[in-house]
């Protein structure tokens, strides 16, 4: 039995990329060790998906400075070597179970890019192969971040010293993995003009849903639409700048009054720095009445909450860090046979055709209120729409086929393995 050791900078139960990554490995015969971060009341070891789970007790600080950040990634790099090679070796000596045995791959998911040495160093020592997932693209991310005009003159000095290390690092780790995945197709062609010598060692695994969680099992919508006269919308996530909610609430004061006024409710799950700024945007606008906020919520938790919404939203603010990535509550939302509302993204043009998502330009609520209201008021195109996201969905924009090619590649990089 083969052996993968999941590494990521994140809460495992709540990273559907990796999730989904574990579960494809277990359920094609690999044994399947995470190590990833852990919350105060989590315990530091235990087992979902069918993987081994061990949590490294750092917890994630977002809306932090660059400097906490980085220590915190530097905290759990170092600690996710020495686990690495602490289970390694325990499987060698049978100290795990007679399923166990040496790590065979270790992959790697960013950010940061720099965590592949947690792997680099175990293949130094067993020669382990190492695969590197790029989640996003770091440097341009670090900039979105931190590299704000409203900072002081020493904190944009340390920022840009720290963007140029950033981009150093991303190169230097995609030429110290054996593989590099990336989740756009975007981001391939980027990537490979940055590091052209490894071209031929980079792919594509989109980041998209797994039909057993996300589906509309007979074709139909789950729910009816505007049940109760309200159109409910939904959204799923991280509740931070980078969402920009805000004009989604402003687009519902638009939607709700004026001559032909929409009754709209929205549903927020999710938690983040920007949630006090909007329940006060909320209650400056007059419509806290229509947006509830869930706060955290399980991830198995999710494809209900999207079925009982009509409009599911993908609000992400337009910038040189997300042209390159496309959200994956696009998919997850077109997968339950929902009608999506995302922001015009050159990525979203690249994989989404039009007559799919509803798109609106990114910071304009008055698009985004036009957009809705053009689906509210059209049920023959909004069917249309509807049904053309589930044929995608099933032509391939699933885990099923991704996972699958995902699978492939663990094995046939280990099939070519250096002897130990």
């Amino acid at each position: 039995m083969p052996r993968l050791a999941l590494v990521v900078h994140s809460y495992f139960d709540e990273d559907p990329r990796v999730r989904r990554a574990a579960t494809a490995a277990v359920a094609a015969g690999w044994s399947v060790d995470v190590i990833a971060l852990r919350r105060p009341a989590d315990e530091s070891e235990g087992e979902l998906d069918g993987a081994r789970v061990y949590r490294i007790p750092i917890s994630r600080r977002q809306g932090a400075g660059i400097t906490t950040y980085v220590a915190e990634y530097a905290r759990f790099a170092f600690a996710a070597t020495r686990l690495l090679q602490k289970l390694d070796r325990a499987g060698r000596q049978g100290a795990e179970g007679a399923r166990r045995g040496p790590i065979d791959l270790v992959h790697v998911s960013s950010v940061p890019d720099w965590l592949v040495v947690a792997g680099t160093a175990l293949r130094r020592r067993t020669g382990a192969r190492v695969v590197l997932d790029l989640h996003e693209a770091s440097p341009e991310f670090f900039r979105m971040r931190f590299g704000g005009p409203d900072r002081s003159i020493a904190a944009r000095l340390l920022a840009r010293l720290l963007f140029g290390l950033v981009a150093w690092a991303e190169r230097a780790s995609v030429r110290a993995a054996d593989w590099t995945l990336v989740t756009t197709p975007r981001m391939l062609a980027r990537l490979q003009r940055l590091v052209p010598d490894r071209a031929q060692t980079m792919e594509v695994v989109l980041n998209v849903p797994s039909l057993s969680r996300f589906h509309s099992a007979d074709g139909a919508s789950s729910s009816t639409w505007m049940e109760g006269g309200v159109l409910r919308l939904f959204y799923g996530g991280a509740l931070t700048p980078t969402y920009e909610l805000n004009v989604i609430f402003r687009a519902i004061a638009i939607l709700t009054t004026g001559s032909t006024p929409v009754p709209v409710h929205l549903t927020i799950a999710g938690r983040g720095e920007s949630e006090s700024p909007l329940r006060h945007l909320a209650a400056n606008l007059g419509i806290a009445a229509n947006v509830t906020f869930l706060g955290r919520i399980e991830m198995n938790d999710m494809p209900a909450l999207i079925a009982a919404c009509d409009i599911a939203l993908a609000p992400t603010r337009r910038d040189e860090f997300t042209d390159l990535t496309i959200s994956n509550k696009v998919y997850e939302g077109l997968a339950m046979g929902k009608i999506v509302l995302a922001s015009q993204l050159d990525t979203l043009e690249d994989l989404i055709p039009t007559n799919v998502a509803l798109r609106y330009e990114s910071g304009n609520a008055g698009s985004a209120a036009e957009a809705i209201r053009s689906v509210v008021e059209n049920p023959e195109a909004r069917e249309a729409r509807r049904r053309a996201g589930l044929s995608l969905i099933g032509a391939g924009a699933n885990w099923e086929a991704a996972g699958s090619a995902y699978v492939q590649r663990l094995s046939a990089l280990i099939a070519v393995s250096p002897a130990r």
